[in-house]
């Protein structure tokens, strides 16, 4: 249960810094931070989480919890961003269809799978 909520904490902390550092470039630069290592452990916090924590992701409350974590904090991020005066350098920013687009996909989806876990519990008992 501690390692699910490591990997969320770790995923969102360098989702997070990936789009400062898109909203203010050079802060990554400035803190030392090579990018690509960033995008290595969020591969290896992926990775981590498809081998360790299928129990977890079976349970119909973590269904809800990941999805809605992974997007709502990024868009605050986001919007608190944008409330500063960063400008992206890439399209990821609040008004991008793009962005909103991929929101929606990602809930239909995770929903679509929440209904199945909930079938499929009622079926089991």
């Amino acid at each position: 249960m501690k390692t699910y909520w490591l990997i969320i904490a770790i995923l969102l902390v360098n989702l997070c810094t990936l789009l400062v550092n898109d909203y203010f470039p050079g802060t990554l630069d400035a803190l030392g931070i090579p990018p690509w290592i960033l995008f290595a452990v969020i591969a290896l916090m992926v990775v981590l989480s498809a081998l360790t924590l299928k129990q977890q992701r079976e349970k119909k409350r973590y269904m809800i919890v990941f999805p809605l974590l992974m997007i709502v904090v990024p868009l605050i991020v986001l919007a608190v961003l944008t409330v500063l005066g960063g400008e992206p350098r890439n399209s990821i920013s609040l008004t991008s269809s793009t962005l909103w687009i991929g929101v929606a996909v990602t809930l239909w989806i995770f929903w679509l799978e929440y209904l199945r876990a909930s079938k499929k519990e009622a079926k089991e008992a």
